[in-house]
Formats: structure tokens, sequence, C-alpha cells
């Protein structure tokens, strides 16, 4: 006797914990397994897969067929109706929350700031292409006006200070940013420029970092002011805002003058500055310049009020001597053929002001015997603390890092606001962003992840909706291993 027609369909099966899905026939009253697509226990999968079971259906009952209608066959194509990123969120949000700042839109300002660093309008549309975020400009600005500096600048400091357990050692230096334009106002003004861009107005930006780097607070001044009259002015409203009960202040031999440094010792604040060591008192050069260097590579030499500490490093002697044989072999060049030179220049002997005489044999000799040396002015009164205040010094280099990353990272420069208000709240912005961007880069080392693979990892981690047919479903990206390996790091705070 032959089999009985039968028919493929496709059975659901419902248990306490999922819903599953089989294609099958019935033989003789028996359920006959074909295929199992599989199980779920969310409703948007168990939708899915549904559908998914139907298609597969299909293609089974049609498989090997020659259509009349070619179309009959045709599969269903999902088709993605919206997607944005939500991985940048999942990192620098984290980040943003964890430092304490407000959830507001601040934190998507500064996420677009961290890995889109454009222009307001840009951003704008940055925020909306690919975050799923509707803002305007108008709203933006608003809101930038609104930022409170002292309110975001304390909730820096109180989580850098809780993170590292107090601030008891600080860094400052400054930076200029310059403008796109040539006029020039009561605030941003011409002056030497640190971004060799003498030609554009500018302002001054003085920033205070721990012994980490960690941004904790910024000011910022008229761009003619000279860098050292800002150490002053800057420190004195640190104390004052946040009333250190031990401070030791390091900064480079630009903020070096009488007057900051008295202010310091009046304060009863230790400081670590560099020194011009050529610049100093005949009988202090003596005392430099006649030490054994080579039998003991640290001298100390009693000031004042302070101590003046000389180090010597032969591989910084040996890139002096290289630096110094480049501008005179220049200047030879440039005298053998009669181009101009600069008149200040060192090396250069001037019988008057329009006649050059030659090259200063003199100066030269005297030069060299400054050779890798280095100088350091401390009022510190440990002894034997050398390797200490050295090492202090030497992490000068996380605020020139930290400014790197605000320049170039957040594309802090050229600033294209006018009003101070706006130029007050562009700041603001990148200094809350630098934070947040040097907490990440700190927790991201663990994993040896830079800000740029985060950046291009996490920018492919969404989610959003499809439709299949007349059904729609919400999508998550699959997450790689790189991307899985990030999140873990965040997650764990």
């Amino acid at each position: 006797m032959p089999d009985r027609i039968s028919v493929m369909f496709v059975r659901k099966i419902k248990s306490r914990k999922s819903t599953c899905f089989q294609i099958g026939e019935k033989r003789y009253g028996k359920f006959k397994l074909i295929k199992h697509v599989g199980c779920a226990t969310i409703n948007d999968e168990i939708e899915a897969l549904q559908v998914k079971s139907r298609q597969e259906l299909k293609d089974l009952i049609f498989k090997n067929q020659i259509f009349l209608f070619p179309e009959i066959n045709k599969s269903f194509k999902a088709k993605l109706l919206n997607w944005h990123i939500t991985g940048y969120h999942l990192v620098f949000g984290k980040v943003y929350d964890l430092a304490g700042f407000p959830n507001n839109i601040l934190k998507d300002l500064v996420i677009a700031r961290i890995v889109h660093p454009k222009s307001k309008d840009a951003t704008v549309r940055f925020l909306r292409d690919y975050l799923g975020i509707m803002l305007s400009k108008d709203r933006i600005y608003r809101f930038l006006d609104t930022l409170d500096k002292n309110k975001l600048t304390r909730t820096a400091y109180d989580f850098v200070s809780k993170k590292n357990k107090g601030i008891s050692l600080i860094f400052y230096d400054v930076t200029t940013l310059h403008f796109e334009t040539e006029k020039e106002d009561d605030f941003r003004k011409k002056g030497f420029s640190k971004n060799h861009r003498g030609d554009m107005p500018q302002i001054l930006v003085g920033l205070f970092v721990d012994y980490e780097g960690y941004p904790f607070d910024f000011d910022f001044f008229t761009g003619n002011t000279f860098e050292g009259h800002t150490f002053k002015t800057s420190v004195e409203e640190l104390i004052k805002k946040y009333q250190f009960e031990n401070l030791t202040v390091v900064a480079d031999a630009g903020m070096l003058s009488e007057d900051n440094l008295s202010y310091l010792d009046v304060k009863k604040i230790n400081y670590i500055v560099g020194a011009r060591l050529k610049n100093t008192k005949d009988e202090v050069v003596n005392q430099i310049i006649n030490h054994n260097y080579k039998l003991e590579s640290i001298n100390e030499i009693e000031l004042d009020n302070q101590r003046l500490i000389i180090e010597y490093s032969e591989v910084r002697a040996k890139k002096d001597a290289k630096n110094r044989e480049k501008i005179v072999d220049r200047l030879k060049g440039k005298l053998e053929t009669g181009k101009p030179v600069v008149h200040k220049n060192k090396f250069l002997a001037w019988e008057n002001k329009d006649e050059i005489a030659s090259l200063d044999d003199k100066k030269i000799e005297e030069d060299k015997q400054f050779d890798g040396l280095k100088g350091y002015i401390t009022n510190t009164r440990n002894q034997n603390d050398f390797k200490e205040i050295i090492d202090q010094y030497h992490n000068l280099w996380r605020v020139e890092k930290a400014f790197r990353m605000s320049k170039s990272d957040l594309k802090e420069r050229p600033i294209y606001h006018q009003e101070i208000k706006r130029i007050k709240s562009h700041l603001i912005l990148c200094f809350v962003s630098l934070l947040v961007m040097k907490e990440s880069e700190k927790i991201l080392s663990r994993k040896k992840y830079t800000i740029e693979k985060t950046i291009e990892i996490m920018g492919k981690v969404g989610e959003g909706e499809v439709r299949i047919g007349n059904t729609k479903m919400p999508l998550e990206s699959e997450l790689n291993q790189d991307a899985k390996d990030i999140l873990k790091l965040f997650l764990g705070h």
C-alpha cells in the first residue's frame, strides 16, 4: 500500500523555559522530524525564529522544483530600518559616570568630543546619524552657556583625589591656543605662541595635573600674558579653592621668578622648578662648572632659602653637543653665503648693530661647560632626596602629554568662537573630555588597548531594528573578542 501524501509544516513546541520550532511531516499519524530550527526564550527572538522557520519550510518545499513564475521562491530579505552605536557610551560614558559628572547632555558632548572632535555642526550630525541622539546646535549652545567651571573642576578634583588618596604633588604648565582670525579684542591677543602661530590672536591656558597626569583644574588668560605671570594667580586660586594641607608644586623654568617663589615660601608651599643654570650669579656658575660630575653626577649648592640641585647625564651631554654643532654649522653656512641670521643668536659676535664680525668662539666654549647639566631649584629641606626631586620634576612630561592629548586628540585648537563665554565653555568641554580620556586610557592599558583602537572596535557595537517580511524586530551587533575584552574592563567598575 503506497504512502499517503504528506505535507511539511512548522511545529511549535512550548515548555516552561523556551519555545522551539521544528520542521517535519506526518506519516501514518506520527510526526517525522526533518529539521530542528532552534529554541528561544525572549519574545523578540521567538518571533524571529518563527519567521526563520517559515522561510526554511518554504525553501524545503520548493527545493529542486522548476517554477513557471520564479518569484514564487523569492526569499524574504531583512531590511535595516535603523541602527546606532552604543559602544561609546558603554566605555567612555561609563567613565564619565564613574567620575561623577552630571547626567545630562554633557555626557553626549564629551563622548562626541573624544571619538569625533569636530565643529558643532559636525557634532550635531554625528550624534544624530551615528549615536541616534537628536540635538540641535542651538540647544547645544544654550546648554554649554550654563556650564559651571567651578562645579565641574571640583568634581574632577574630588574624583582624582579619591582615586589617588589625596593630592599633595601637583604639576603646572601653560600652553597657547590660537584662533582662526586676525582680529584681536580684550581677551584674544597676539603674543609669544608655543604653537608657532604668532600671527594669530591667542589665549593662554594653565593646566594642573596630579603625579599620574590626571587633570583636575585649569585656568586661562589673555593671549599676551607672560607665562610666568600666570603661576602665582593660578596657584593662589587653587589653594583657596581646595584648602591643601601639604602641597608641592612642580613647574618648569618659565615659572621661575623671585616673586613667584617668594609667594610660595610665604604660603609654606614646597616647590620644585627648573633652573636656568647659565643665568645664575658668577659665584654660583663657578660652583656649577668646577664640580667633578664624572666622579659624582649630582651636585647640590645651597642658596639663600633654596637648594640648587644639578644633575649630570652623559646622554644629555652628547645631545647638547650635537645640537650645538648643528646650530654652529648652520650659522657658518649662512655667514659664508651672506644669508640673514637672527641677531639674538648667542653664538654670534657683533661689531655693531648692522655688521657681523664672526662666530663668538668664547661663547661657544662657555656653552660647552654646561653640556649634560640640568638644574632644579627647591625649598624642600630633606637631605639626600635628590633622586626623588629629580624624578618628580621629570614627571612634568605628564602635563605636556595632557596638552598634546587635548590639542591633537580632542582638537582643542584652533578655536573658532568669539564670545568669551563660548570660549570658556569650549575649554570646559575639552577639560572634562580630557579627564574621561585619561581614565579610559588607564583602564585600557591593562589589556594594552589604545584609545584609537578602542574607538575603532566599539564603533561597531550598536543596536537597531530590522524588518523581515512584515515583521519588525530589534537587532544588536554580535561582539567580537576585542569588544568583549574591552567591555569586561569597564563593566568591572
